[in-house]
């Protein structure tokens, strides 16, 4: 069955954007090339943007089921254009700082609302398959920009900042042409207050499901495991000999893969149960990074990388749709938000300690400790379908008329249904 055109409106706006996003790397070459902050005060700024990002998962996602996935994307975008050119003019540290913390919140505040209009536009059963397509244009977007951030930081350091402004607007543009979100539910609360206040309320709710609870602190360690990628992993990749250029190629395999297998993933693992899928990611992911203790070389250090990228595309999909699938109707974004902000929070925590771990213990102990934390991790999602609310019925969120996706239940899973 063909996606709607909808989504296809959806997937280009979202690739054109991560296109022309500036990544937190060439935001500090940015800083520092022109002087304008002082070396000590680029990690603030930095963190800042980490923040607004980690941020972004939790209110994005409540904004998304307040005022409609579509209006939360089209309205984010123009104000993103606007602190992007501020940030091309602004040279006083703490402008820049405010800029940072702002734009790091614009830059991923669509992406719950971008899985909970899939959610809405596609039938359910075919949601994996669509958000799968979704990410191969997000990692497509997110390999390009490198390059594009690159060369216009050699040749005018400005343009940065007006290719994200104007990649914004082409996004809000595009998402514009989605229909309209659907109205408001009956029981929605009366009153801006009485929302707002719902929506905060409503932000504590996938917290509150043991298996949602135990799914996002799982979701927040493995992040951990793969967010090395960032921080230790080239460092020790360096530490081995390996050059830029080598290190460059090994990260393009992951690249190149992540493109190629994500859209084979549901055909190959949708039939299975929800936390299978979890549990083999975090196997690969744990034993490919965790193999790293053992490479010395870039064939050693390409072979890892493949198997912890087998695991990376098993989990994208397989992750949001296990959120998609335990989201009550009218909540998909507040839920998808959930995961955002589990995945976004290892940035603060887990790429620092994986650094300290290794300048203090070596880069072995660190993807010894990697590995044994996987294996705790894959035996997690096993014990998954133990949790009160592993079990789904009938998605209710789909566009009128789609055929609503079940889930039989083993037979120890009927006695949690009742607690959903």
């Amino acid at each position: 069955m063909a996606l709607p055109q909808a989504f296809w409106l959806l997937w280009c706006g979202q690739t054109v954007s991560r296109l022309g996003t500036l990544a937190p790397a060439f935001l500090v070459l940015y800083l520092e090339q022109d002087g304008l902050v002082a070396p000590g005060t680029t990690p603030l700024v930095v963190g800042l943007f980490g923040a607004g990002v980690v941020l972004s998962g939790l209110v994005g996602g409540a904004v998304a089921d307040l005022i409609g996935p579509r209006r939360t994307i089209v309205a984010a975008q123009p104000v993103t254009a606007a602190m992007a050119l501020l940030f091309a003019v602004a040279d006083h540290v703490v402008a820049l700082c405010a800029l940072s913390l702002i734009t790091g919140f614009l830059s991923s505040v669509d992406r719950p609302a971008g899985a909970g209009l899939i959610s809405a536009i596609v039938p359910p059963e075919q949601f994996s398959k669509a958000y799968s397509l979704f990410l191969v244009g997000f990692n497509v977007g997110m390999s390009l920009s490198p390059v594009v951030s690159g060369f216009l930081l050699a040749v005018s350091p400005g343009a940065l900042f007006v290719v994200w402004a104007a990649s914004s607007l082409i996004y809000a543009a595009l998402v514009f042409a989605v229909p309209a979100d659907a109205p408001p539910a009956a029981d929605r609360p009366a009153g801006a207050g009485a929302a707002l206040r719902s929506a905060a309320r409503g932000i504590a709710e996938p917290f509150r499901t043991p298996v949602l609870l135990g799914f996002l602190l799982l979701t927040f360690l493995l992040a951990c495991i793969y967010l090395q990628v960032n921080s230790a992993l080239p460092l020790g990749m360096r530490d081995n000999g390996l050059t830029s250029g080598d290190i460059g190629f090994v990260l393009a395999v992951n690249a190149v893969l992540s493109v190629m297998l994500l859209p084979l993933v549901p055909r190959l693992v949708g039939r299975l149960r929800a936390h299978v899928p979890l549990m083999l990611a975090g196997a690969l992911m744990a034993v490919g990074f965790g193999a790293n203790a053992l490479a010395d070389g870039i064939v050693s250090f390409t072979i890892t990388t493949v198997v912890w990228t087998l695991g990376e595309v098993l989990w994208a999909p397989m992750s949001a749709t296990f959120i998609a699938d335990r989201a009550p109707a009218g909540r998909s974004g507040t839920y998808q938000g959930s995961y955002f902000f589990a995945w976004n929070a290892a940035f603060v925590v887990g790429s620092p300690a994986g650094l300290a771990l290794a300048r203090v213990h070596g880069y072995e102990s660190l993807w010894i400790t990697v590995l044994g934390l996987g294996l705790v991790v894959t035996l997690g999602f096993a014990l998954l379908p133990r949790l009160a609310g592993f079990a789904t019925g009938p998605r209710t969120d789909a566009e009128p008329g789609a055929p609503a996706r079940t889930t039989a239940p083993e037979p120890t899973e009927a006695l949690t249904r009742k607690n959903r």
